[in-house]
């Protein structure tokens, strides 16, 4: 069905003179920076230390007393951990940054996916004691995907044990050789820790670091080959900038955010080796929401602009094929965000008016050079919520609707009695109930938690409602069968009834008709006759008919999900769960205990190659495995073991009973 071509956006008159002034303007530059870790390697800290260097904050706010800056969420301070994503200013010259703090914890991955594609660099942060951890990886896996440039910083070099050579280490086997540190470590594990910046003066380090970085750098390499002395530090910090911005190496600073022990360096650091935004503010306007909140009943989303100036009172598409009007407009500056009348090209901003918004649409058009989103795992479990007080059941499903509009990955799907949403894991689930019981006075129970599995036909059915039959009120006929389809092919619609008994009159043509019937197929196949969404199905609508006048489209509708669930009862199906693909890194010494856990859990290795001291394994494990396995890593590989797994397909159940009552 056709769609009617989004309105242009309508600009408001802004003259050059006061576009070029902004533009000149102390902080016109920006860097929309990440601080991303694994939980517990001290990114809110440093986040903190950052905000504070740079005049922000007055004073610099601890996790254990619930005084940070970005955490605000009473749950976030309660529990030490960061949830949801914020946004936070400073400035460093005529740079200001827009420091996005993100979840660590992986059941919060979502809101780092979200986070990740809005930013022009970022500081993936290790402890010192514990280094390179499951998280980590992930997570510096995930910024490469996007092509995010990266600069690590080493954070805890205070801490008893802390390592700093041995993290280096950790790094340039597990995760990249393309390393340039830019410091040293006076007495690590130590109070007294402190981290020494480069000497790019010092003849014998300007020689270390003209050879890391002519070892990426061609040019360089015969410039300093034809010179036979070290390189200058200016061409070698350019040099350096050029190679970071293009991925092509990352720099690697230590330091303390409780102390401030190398937060300067740091800072200094990502202004210049890091993309600071160009673009053009006079370009049709595209941003990107990757935040939504709630307040006064009315959502302020919080976007990226990509490309031109974004004012209040401004009419923009949203999302292709929607026309909003900007009521309200806050940018983010030192101190907290701030009410203007615009924002432009490289700015975040929270934007009131985008009511119909969700997360991942565009105000304007989506820019062709844009990044593809991360590649990040969905939910893999269910769960049932239930409201502790039967009466409030039709209330908890109004505010887990409202959370869903701000996280879509919930995937809220309505039940009797409850409702089932999707979810990564305990710890999610748990801030989930109490996020019901202090914003909405809810408290609620969770049943059944499990894996989402789906559901296939076993066999053919056929279902037909005739017009005037008992039982059937609607004036249409409608007859389908209902065939398997082959695994992963996804729900496959054939229109062979004669064409002149389609309602083409509601639908205009036969592939308007068709494409409005693949749209009523949602509602019943998302719960098959066990409860679960059904998958690679063939439905044929062999016949159809209507007296005039044509029916209405809803009387169409409701028929098809009458006939399709009565074909797909008659068709059986079988339930099937999901299994994963699975990439399991240990040191080699520890082969026999990691391939003996695998072996409990039901996993099937493929491959596994030793290399130096890692050894990989790659196979599949159904996805119910893939906690206890990550949880019996910890001891079978001593701590050092990485599971990292991406959903791969569906296999039968070995046992069914109905998923809802």
């Amino acid at each position: 069905m056709n769609r009617p071509n989004p309105p242009a956006p309508v600009r408001h008159d802004t003259t050059d003179a006061d576009t070029d002034a902004a533009d000149r303007a102390p902080g016109a530059r920006r860097l929309n920076l990440g601080v991303v870790a694994h939980v517990d390697a001290g990114k809110t800290s440093l986040t903190e230390a950052l905000l504070h260097l740079g005049g922000a904050i007055e004073q610099v706010g601890r996790v254990d007393d619930g005084t940070t800056q970005t955490d605000t969420l009473s749950l976030e301070r309660q529990r030490g951990i960061t949830i949801r994503s914020a946004v936070a200013a400073f400035a460093i010259g005529d740079v200001t940054v827009n420091l996005v703090d993100t979840p660590g914890h992986p059941d919060f991955i979502a809101e780092v996916d979200r986070s990740l594609a809005v930013l022009d660099g970022a500081v993936l942060v290790l402890s010192a004691v514990e280094g390179v951890q499951a998280q980590t990886i992930v997570l510096y896996r995930a910024l490469r995907r996007l092509g995010i440039p990266v600069v690590f910083f080493v954070n805890k070099i205070d801490r008893a044990g802390a390592s700093p050579e041995r993290v280096l280490q950790g790094i340039r086997s597990r995760l990249s050789t393309a390393l340039v540190p830019l410091g040293h470590v006076h007495n690590p594990g130590t109070a007294g820790a402190e981290a020494a910046p480069c000497a790019w003066e010092d003849p014998v380090e300007s020689e270390q670091l003209t050879e890391l970085i002519a070892d990426r750098d061609e040019d360089l390499l015969e410039e300093w080959l034809a010179r036979g002395r070290p390189i200058g530090p200016q061409r070698l910090r350019a040099a350096l900038g050029v190679l970071t911005r293009a991925g092509g190496v990352h720099p690697v600073l230590f330091g303390s955010a409780r102390t401030g022990a190398g937060v300067r360096a740091l800072t200094e650091s990502v202004i210049d080796l890091l993309p600071v935004t160009a673009g053009d503010a006079h370009a049709p306007v595209a941003a990107q929401v990757f935040k939504v909140e709630r307040a006064g009943g009315r959502r302020v989303c919080t976007v990226r602009l990509r490309a031109g100036t974004l004012g209040v009172r401004d009419r923009v598409s949203l999302g292709g094929d929607r026309s909003v009007t900007v009521t309200a407009l806050e940018v983010f500056r030192p101190g907290g965000a701030v009410r203007c009348d615009r924002a432009t090209v490289g700015e975040i901003a929270r934007v009131r008016g985008l009511d119909d918004a969700r997360i991942g649409d565009w105000i304007g058009s989506r820019p062709s050079a844009t990044a593809a989103a991360a590649v990040l795992p969905a939910p893999g479990f269910e769960t049932r919520v239930v409201a502790h007080d039967p009466s409030r059941q039709g209330e908890l499903h109004r505010a887990l609707s409202e959370l869903a509009d701000v996280d879509p990955l919930i995937g809220l799907r309505p039940e009797r009695g409850a409702a089932r949403i999707r979810i990564y894991g305990e710890v999610q689930q748990e801030v989930l109930a109490d996020t019901l019981a202090a914003e909405y006075g809810i408290d609620v129970g969770f049943r059944d938690t499990g894996v989402a599995c789906v559901e296939r036909p076993s066999g053919g059915g056929s279902a037909a409602l005739y017009m005037g039959e008992p039982g059937h009120p609607y004036h249409y006929t409608l007859a389908v069968t209902v065939e398997p389809a082959a695994p992963g092919s996804g729900v496959e619609l054939v229109v062979a009834a004669d064409r002149s008994t389609l309602p083409l009159h509601v639908y205009g043509n036969v592939e308007g008709y068709r494409a409005a019937l693949l749209e009523y197929l949602d509602e019943p196949l998302s719960v098959g006759p066990h409860g679960w969404p059904v998958v690679d199905a063939r439905i044929t609508v062999t016949g159809s008919g209507y007296q005039p006048p044509s029916p209405q489209a809803a009387e169409v509708r409701r028929t098809t999900g009458l006939v399709v669930r009565q074909a797909l009862q008659r068709a059986g199906t079988v339930v099937c769960e999901p299994v994963d693909r699975f990439v399991l890194e240990a040191p080699t010494q520890d082969l026999s205990p990691v391939l003996a856990l695998l072996a409990r859990h039901g996993a099937v290795p493929d491959s596994h190659q030793t290399g130096g001291p890692l050894v990989v394994i790659t196979g599949t494990l159904r996805t119910t495995e893939v906690n206890a396995v990550r949880g019996g890593l910890h001891a079978a590989a001593r701590g050092e073991g990485v599971l990292d797994s991406t959903h791969d397909h569906y296999q039968p159940v070995r046992a069914v009973g109905r998923r809802h009552g």
